[in-house]
């Protein structure tokens, strides 16, 4: 049975990973075709509109997109990986009683992590933010958001969100502007 289980999450784990290596594939496929010239044969008539600045402010949104995408493409492998072996831990008839309870409590915490980073990266997104990163650590609250430097407002709302989502003290929130 237990070998079933095992081989079971093996191929989810291996889904996870196709999974996210086809969503890296589709978005560069998808910025190569955006990055395509015009071959020099085809008429006035048929080529499309000019898009100069627009093509320029995507590419740049591109960008800026690309980081927080990767970040968290990076974030989710590594907490899988540490998911799997957790639930080895669990799952391993030859781990003590004590091992098995540990690994569930840190199974528990990870969840709960995951849980108030999501709720703090959305109500960030509504508080007017175009997007947001947030990796909760047991000594701090790290949130990465876009900004070339950040008023005094924006850092209060900021804190005050982490705050009350991760219930932590405000001396933990480190707060990571990102140039964009």
């Amino acid at each position: 049975m237990t070998t079933i289980i095992i081989r079971l999450k093996n191929l989810l784990v291996f889904g996870v990973v196709l999974l996210c290596i086809s969503f890296v594939w589709l978005g560069v496929k998808m910025y190569l075709l955006d990055n395509v010239e015009l071959p020099a044969s085809i008429t006035d008539s048929q080529a499309p509109a000019p898009t100069v600045t627009i093509v320029a402010q995507e590419q740049a949104q591109k960008q800026k997109d690309d980081f927080y995408i990767e970040y968290r493409i990076e974030r989710e492998r590594t907490r899988s990986e540490r998911v799997e072996i957790l639930r080895e831990i669990v799952s391993n008839p030859n781990s003590s009683a004590q091992m098995r309870q540990e690994a569930q409590q840190k199974l528990i915490k990870i969840s709960d992590d995951l849980e108030k980073e999501s709720k703090i990266e959305n109500a960030l997104i509504a508080k007017g933010f175009s997007d947001a990163i947030v990796v909760i650590q047991p000594e701090s609250v790290m949130v990465i958001v876009p900004s070339d430097g950040l008023r005094q407002d924006e850092i209060v709302r900021i804190a005050d969100i982490v705050v009350k989502v991760a219930v932590c003290k405000m001396e933990d929130v480190v707060i990571v502007p990102k140039a964009q």
